[in-house]
């Protein structure tokens, strides 16, 4: 295979995962229309929204173990598929309970898409510019969350919940033979040069706290993702005024440099050789916004829509990092495990955040989420581990 053709994998990586994301996360763009067909709370149906999360919880362990074993193309193919299956089989659900119990089947099926791809890239791009490759393939989540929100509460004010959520099951489908024909694996023999993705492991990663703490950072900085991503939407309709379309377009207009601040955030760790010290930077940045943005809520409404938007894009910032330092601390023996777990705790995160900040939404108002989550912003820039040694060997772009 050419080598410029690594860079079409890349694409196909990118369109996988977009597919993938707007059918697992797309359910918070269409709120309204849930809680007014099944007459739920925010927190119930907040608690709706964070299902595919706790189904992506509950199998992304044995995912990982299919990627290491099966491949990527195979994983993401069967993925594709059952995600495609399942989200048609939310017009067969009469009830609350139905659609809760799809939901959760949705993100069982739909999770392997993001480690699989992950680590189709990981393996065909090295460390100095893997940063940038990867920052472009989590690029994918926020620009798939950036389609849901322009386009599933159009659809859904015109055609209701179930309709709109068709839609991200056409684009998994469409996506499928692509990833059948492209999605190859290149060479996995190891390579020379100190690569940490490729260098053999003496043993499992994680009888190291490095990686572990890369972990817990990443799940700390799910929380405002997931406050954003699960209310944003909600919070211009019900203290704007907004209609949910116009919230949704300007939801889905911060997604889109959420996707360039990764790009850029992965050449910054390219760069500077490390991928935690931006974390610690951008964590803190977020943290800060957060607050501002909890302030101007009850005294400068008009900011606040501004500062909401500056909040979307920062905390979405970190994401392709934490993954790509994962990922290159694990080595390529144990990426799919590494990455699959990463998700995995992340899923926890964003299965418990939209049900908490629900809660706090209708128990303290809006204002109240958004400290909230700053605080867990905060937590995560001591929870980030400083200079050393990753597990997998001395590579400057792990370790510090």
């Amino acid at each position: 295979m050419v080598r410029g053709s690594r860079w079409f994998i890349l694409g196909i990586a990118v369109v996988a995962q977009i597919a993938s994301v707007s059918g697992m996360l797309g359910v918070p763009f269409v709120i309204p229309e849930l809680r007014d067909a099944y007459h739920l709370s925010t927190a119930q149906a907040g608690a709706l929204a964070g299902l595919p999360s706790l189904g992506l919880l509950l199998t992304l362990i044995g995912w990982g173990v299919v990627i290491d074993r099966r491949g990527e193309r195979f994983t993401m193919t069967v993925s594709l598929l059952l995600t495609a299956g399942f989200l048609m089989l939310l017009g067969a659900a009469d009830s609350a309970t139905g659609v809760g119990v799809v939901l959760l089947l949705v993100g069982a099926a739909g999770g392997p898409v993001n480690a699989a791809s992950g680590r189709l890239v990981l393996g065909w791009f090295a460390p100095r510019e893997r940063g940038l490759a990867m920052g472009i393939r989590q690029g994918a989540q926020p620009l798939g969350m950036a389609l849901a929100a322009a386009v599933l509460p159009l659809t859904a004010a015109h055609h209701g919940f179930v309709v709109a959520m068709l839609l991200p099951a056409v684009l998994a489908l469409a996506t499928v033979p692509f990833v059948l024909l492209f999605a190859t694996a290149p060479d996995r023999s190891p390579a020379s040069g100190g690569d940490p993705a490729r260098t053999a492991n003496p043993g499992s990663p994680y009888r190291h706290w490095r990686i572990w703490r890369v972990h817990g950072a990443s799940v700390l900085l799910i929380v405002p993702q997931f406050t954003l991503a699960t209310y944003s939407l909600v919070y211009l309709v019900d203290e704007h005024g907004w209609p949910a379309p116009v919230a949704g377009a300007v939801v889905a207009a911060g997604q889109v440099p959420g996707a360039l601040a990764r790009l850029a955030a992965g050449v910054w760790s390219d760069r500077t050789g490390s991928r935690l010290r931006p974390v610690r930077i951008l964590a803190a940045a977020c943290a800060a916004a957060l607050l501002l943005l909890a302030g101007a809520s009850t005294l400068l409404p008009g900011a606040a829509v501004v500062l909401l938007l500056v909040c979307l894009v920062l905390s979405v910032s970190h994401n392709g990092l934490t993954f790509t330092a994962v990922a290159e601390t694990a080595g390529l023996a144990w990426a799919g495990r590494a990455m699959a777990t990463q998700n995995s705790l992340q899923a926890l995160g964003s299965t418990v955040t939209p049900l908490l900040m629900g809660l706090t939404v209708d128990g303290w108002g809006f204002p109240a989420a958004f400290a909230l989550a700053g605080v867990f912003a905060a937590l995560a820039i001591v929870a980030v581990p400083g200079p050393g040694r990753g597990a997998a060997g001395a590579a400057r772009w792990s370790a510090t």
